[in-house]
């Protein structure tokens, strides 16, 4: 399965975090930025907090709430917006943010 890359925010939906950790390593590794799973871990982080937006190339996170900031959700959309790949794991996506993401469930990504 190959991945096309659209200027949405690309969002993994899981129950857990270690389910959404590993799901956004098999996709980073689908997408370019590792050559195995085990690699990609290393470059996912657990919060949107402990990542610098303003200077980074791209975001990989295993645990994001839509509705905890109207803003840093912006700005993550304004970043896929320009091509800057966006990967966040979620529990559940808000249906307000269905349209500005590109969604992938654990079957797609197996």
């Amino acid at each position: 399965m190959t991945i096309k890359k659209e200027n949405k925010i690309i969002v993994v939906i899981a129950p857990t975090t270690d389910d959404r950790e590993q799901l956004i390593s098999r996709l980073a590794v689908r997408l370019g930025f590792a050559k195995v799973p085990s690699d990609a871990k290393k470059i996912i982080r657990k919060d949107i907090y402990s990542i610098d937006l303003p200077t980074t190339y791209f975001v990989l996170c295993s645990n994001y709430n839509f509705r905890g900031s109207i803003i840093t959700t912006q700005r993550l959309y304004e970043l896929a917006a320009k091509g800057i790949c966006i990967v966040v794991g979620v529990k559940s996506l808000p249906r307000e943010y269905e349209l500005i993401s590109q969604v992938f469930y654990p079957d797609d990504l197996r």
